[in-house]
């Protein structure tokens, strides 16, 4: 995982970073089980925190979901969700961070900032299969 605009790809590797980009969130909405880890991110513009929380998110499998306190607690303090929370709504890179793997406090969904709101993080957890599909809302 790239931290520093010195690890950036350089603009020559930006087009052969694209079509694996597309190809790799292509494959995750239709279900494959992918964490997309073979993507660099340039997180040269983020707070330390920030990145310490994507790079937490980015390694939860795929099917598997974390609340909140649980990525605060990995990342060293739970009074943190809060924090972890509103890091999550700013995040630049989703889905290749993969916000949608993170929950409120007793497994609900939470907010989410892509359209659709919290319908659309259930539909992406039931396509991976981290959440059944009868339990999505009936309507959008």
């Amino acid at each position: 995982m790239l931290k520093s605009a010195g690890d950036c790809p350089t603009l020559s590797d930006v087009p052969s970073l694209v079509p694996q980009a597309v190809q790799g969130i292509q494959a995750l909405l239709r279900g494959e089980p992918r964490n997309l880890l073979e993507l660099p991110l340039d997180m040269s513009l983020l707070t330390d925190f920030q990145s310490r929380v994507y790079a937490f998110a980015r390694a939860i499998p795929p099917g598997s979901t974390r609340t909140y306190g649980e990525v605060a607690r990995g990342l060293g303090d739970v009074k943190l969700a809060r924090a972890v929370g509103q890091a999550m709504g700013h995040n630049p890179f989703a889905p290749v961070v993969p916000c949608h793997r993170v929950l409120a406090a007793g497994n609900r969904p939470g907010g989410f900032s892509a359209t659709g709101g919290a319908a659309t993080k259930l539909r992406m957890l039931a396509i991976e299969g981290a959440m059944r599909s009868e339990t999505l809302p009936l309507f959008r």
